[in-house]
Formats: C-alpha cells, sequence, structure tokens
C-alpha cells in the first residue's frame, strides 16, 4: 500500500511539473540581464534587482562569460530531481527547481562592477 501512494504521489507531482513546463513553453521568449556566476555546480544569472536565476541549457555557451554582465534569452521551466533512497526502503520523493532554460548568449560587458 505505501509503495503504490510513494508512486501516486511521483506521478502526481511529474504531471504538476509538466503542466508548468507546457504553459512556460507556450509563452514567448524571456531576456533578462545579468552578472553571471558559477557556482555549486550551477550558473546563476543575477539581475540589477538582486534576483538570481538558475540557469540550464547551453552550458558550452556560459562557460566562457563567467565574471561578466550578459543577456540571456530563453524560458522559464522546471528541473526535476529523484531523491530515492536506499532500495527497499520505500522512501521516493520528487524536488522540483525552477530555471531559466536559456537559448541564447548575449556579452555586454567584461565585469559586473558598477551594474
Amino acid at each position: 500500500m505505501r509503495k503504490a501512494t510513494m508512486f501516486t504521489l511521483v506521478l502526481l507531482t511529474l504531471a504538476i511539473g509538466l503542466q508548468v513546463q507546457a504553459a512556460a513553453q507556450a509563452a514567448g521568449p524571456t531576456t533578462i540581464q545579468g552578472c553571471l556566476a558559477y557556482t555549486d555546480g550551477h550558473y546563476r544569472l543575477t539581475d540589477s534587482t538582486g534576483t538570481t536565476y538558475q540557469l540550464s541549457n547551453e552550458a558550452n555557451k556560459l562557460t566562457h562569460f563567467v565574471g561578466q554582465w550578459i543577456e540571456v534569452t530563453g524560458k522559464p521551466g522546471v528541473r526535476t530531481t529523484d531523491t530515492t533512497t536506499e532500495p527497499g526502503s520505500g522512501g521516493s520523493t520528487v524536488k522540483e527547481k525552477s530555471v531559466f532554460k536559456v537559448k541564447t548568449v548575449k556579452h555586454l560587458a567584461d565585469t559586473c562592477k558598477g551594474q
């Protein structure tokens, strides 16, 4: 019974994530300007208001812009991560993280100072 409940919970969470993704894809592309950083294995863009966006896709394009002021165009999305515990324990959860899926990158300034 517990496995069935967990399985249903995982499927429901994935379905919600897919709906969020579909809604985000229906909207047109968005452009964000900010300072690019690479921390904890992820690219992050911080805009002039201090809002930070975790970026996904196009990692090979982002590498050369770390520490610079850039403009990215893309769409909001969701990254889903399975956090399954030890086999046989029956414990499994799904975590969702908002991300910005980058399509294009444009260099604006060599440094982030004064931005």
